[in-house]
């Protein structure tokens, strides 16, 4: 397992509102004629995870995972609200992104980056170096593996109940809109944010407690304690059983 660092490494929540909260409000509140309108609105939208993603590509040399999901649902979101497409369209998108990327959690074991490590191992919040020093057999190293892929499974199933509850909320905020109209891209933006609330936040609970799981599980592997694994410090304590 690589070890990252956290020297050029944004911290989640700034991943999170930059890419997706900030875009979302833009397109609800400056979609009105009388501001930028729907197509302005749309690029002010679309260049704030662009631009974070070009800033991040810089700093690290590499793709911030966030920031190209965030931008491809802005794109893709907003340029549905342009083609005036009805909300079956939508509620069609807003389950087949969790639908995409709960799947990308397993597929990437197979490409050898798995996402699980970059979501719930992030270095802003693990100590790679005590981690990796701690997987010091073979034995242990498959151990680790096996937990990393029951993780993404675990992901993969919250991001299914993501979606179904995501077309539920499309068809609420969406339905009895005129398509194309400043209604209906204030909708969209409206349904985003929301979303965010009443569908992401929950989410996060099921995440954190996944986390939390598969923490003491690596505990359980590795001997470390729990304050030496989540901290960067150099002390490290190590239960020897």
């Amino acid at each position: 397992m690589a070890t990252p660092t956290t020297e050029n490494q944004p911290h989640p929540m700034t991943d999170l509102l930059i890419t997706v909260v900030a875009p979302s409000l833009i397109l609800e509140h400056l979609s009105k004629p009388a501001l930028l309108g729907p197509v302005p609105a749309l690029l002010a939208a679309v260049a704030l995870p662009a631009g974070f993603g070009i800033y991040c590509w810089r700093r690290t040399h590499g793709l911030n995972f966030f920031s190209a999901f965030g931008l491809a649902a802005v794109i893709i979101t907003g340029g549905l609200g342009l083609l005036s497409l009805d909300a079956f369209w939508f509620a069609i998108k807003e389950a087949a992104f969790p639908v995409l990327l709960g799947l990308a959690f397993p597929l990437s074991l197979q490409a050898g980056r798995p996402l699980v490590s970059e979501l719930l191992l992030n270095p802003q919040f693990i100590n790679h170096q005590a981690l990796n020093a701690a997987l010091d057999t073979e034995q242990r190293r498959k151990a680790f593996q096996k937990l990393l892929a029951l993780s993404s499974w675990g992901l993969a199933a919250t991001m299914l109940l993501s979606a179904l509850a995501n077309t539920l909320l499309v068809l609420h905020y969406l339905r009895g809109t005129v398509p194309g109209s400043e209604e209906y891209m204030r909708a969209i933006g409206r349904q985003n944010w929301v979303g965010v609330v009443v569908i992401g936040i929950p989410m996060l609970g099921a995440t954190v407690a996944l986390l939390f799981w598969m923490l003491g599980r690596i505990q359980g592997l590795t001997g470390l304690q729990r304050e030496d694994l989540m901290g960067t410090g150099r002390t490290v304590r190590r239960t020897i059983g």
